[in-house]
């Protein structure tokens, strides 16, 4: 016990850290919840006001170009173009946004998230290596079946009912957001086994 908080010394604070003891020593983590949501809406919040601002620059963009159109009398075929490049990039905008009640939602996700990364086996196809050989390319690929996280994940219809959504709106509005936070969680977590394996390896 004493090596392993010697070794959690040396990883750096954040989201890396506080994965690792709520998945790991859960006791540890029911303690530190106030620190992992912190962790947390320091990861989602960045992202989540990225696009809000993006999306807003797009509908602005497309209201000045909608109010350009015969301008002086005219409709030019370069203010037709410039309505229409408007309008796909708010198309494009609106689809990337993640839905508006997604900081209200982040608790659901992330205890929904953090249950799979404890839960989810290792990939049958892989066996966790995250890539295989491909005699294709004389190297390893990335595992297609998992996406190279060496996890089995979950179906779609799994993770709906974790975050209390159904099928449907967890398919059109949820699962961008889902396997953003999934990836980032994932990323950050083995970060930080990394950085801990070597402290606890020079401890020991």
């Amino acid at each position: 016990t004493e090596e392993i908080v010697a070794a959690l010394a040396y990883v750096p604070a954040g989201l890396g850290r506080e994965l690792l003891q709520a998945l790991w020593w859960p006791e540890s983590g029911q303690r530190r919840r106030e620190q992992l949501r912190q962790a947390v809406v320091s990861l989602v919040a960045p992202e989540f006001t990225r696009q809000m601002h993006a999306l807003a620059d797009a509908r602005t963009e497309y209201g000045i170009a909608k109010a350009s159109m015969g301008w002086g009398g005219v409709v030019t075929e370069v203010q037709r173009r410039e309505l229409r490049r408007a309008e796909n990039a708010l198309d494009n905008a609106r689809a990337a946004a993640w839905p508006n009640n997604t900081m209200e939602q982040l608790g659901v996700l992330a205890g929904a998230v953090i249950s799979e990364m404890a839960g989810s086996p290792e990939c049958s196809c892989c066996g966790g290596k995250r890539v295989l050989l491909d005699q294709r390319v004389a190297g390893v690929v990335n595992c297609v079946e998992c996406g190279g996280s060496g996890h089995e994940p979950l179906s779609g219809r799994k993770r709906a009912a974790a975050i209390g959504a159904d099928w449907s709106a967890y398919s059109r509005f949820w699962r961008p957001v889902y396997e953003w936070m999934l990836a980032s969680f994932r990323a950050a977590e083995s970060r930080a086994a990394r950085k801990f394996n070597r402290a606890l390896s020079k401890a020991a």
